[in-house]
């Protein structure tokens, strides 16, 4: 559910603002460009570019986006909804500034920032992209580290499950994802909270339940890793706390 909202917010706007841009629009765009500039042929060829240009990144995202849900192309998801809204951004700012013919430097300042938001946003992607969640068994405690890092006393899971099935997840609460990659916490569509390890589409997936009703499910990128980590957490879990 939340990625078709994310498409859409991120679709429509760039359609309705193509369809209703012009030289009398109420929108002035930051510039202050005087109507006369607008109405011009210049101007109107310019504003022409920046209608075509605004309604084909949004239908673009919007078919492409859904394509991605349709097709489970995941990976490909962040890239066909964040490059065609960047590009078309830079293209009408471009073409508006043509048309003013002055505030050069407040055009690149306006680039400059829309170019660092994009490596922004691309850079913090590359966390949950890049390793697995460390998970360490030691003085009779699971280390859960990395994102959304947790420590969960042996002595206080009361279930592990190898092969889980992850519950259909309706929204992230307060996690991240990308692709086949969600870590943080979700919340089921049968309103249920679950933290997600889960860092690819393998099905041997580990599911944990703690004393709290904590539901906590884990794999790897690595399929021998994830085939073996239920195996030893339960060795763990059978085994005598220390001091008891």
């Amino acid at each position: 559910m939340i990625d078709i909202i994310v498409i859409l917010l991120m679709s429509l706007p760039l359609i309705v603002l193509g369809s209703t841009i012009g030289p009398d629009s109420a929108i002035n765009f930051g510039s202050r460009i005087p109507k006369a500039k607008l109405k011009s042929e210049e101007g109107l060829k310019r504003l022409r570019r920046i209608k075509i240009a605004l309604i084909l990144a949004g239908s673009f995202i919007l078919v492409g986006g859904f394509a991605c849900l349709a097709f489970h192309w995941e990976d490909y998801q962040l890239v066909v909804i964040l490059i065609p809204e960047i590009v078309a951004i830079i293209y009408m700012l471009l073409q508006l500034y043509k048309i003013e013919k002055k505030g050069k430097s407040l055009l690149v300042l306006m680039l400059s920032i829309i170019v660092i938001l994009g490596v922004l946003l691309l850079i913090g992607t590359l966390p949950i992209t890049a390793t697995d969640n460390n998970m360490t068994i030691r003085n009779d405690t699971l280390f859960i580290e990395g994102l959304y890092a947790k420590e969960i006393p042996i002595a206080s899971i009361t279930q592990v499950d190898s092969n889980a099935t992850v519950p259909d997840i309706e929204m992230r609460t307060n996690g991240m994802s990308l692709g086949e990659i969600n870590v943080g916490h979700f919340k089921t569509e049968e309103g249920q909270d679950v933290l997600l390890y889960l860092h690819s589409d393998d099905t041997n997936v580990t599911h944990i339940k703690t004393k709290n009703n904590e539901d906590i499910y884990i794999n790897f990128k690595d399929s021998a890793l994830s085939v073996d980590f239920p195996n030893k957490l339960k060795a763990s879990f059978h085994r005598p706390v220390k001091g008891k």
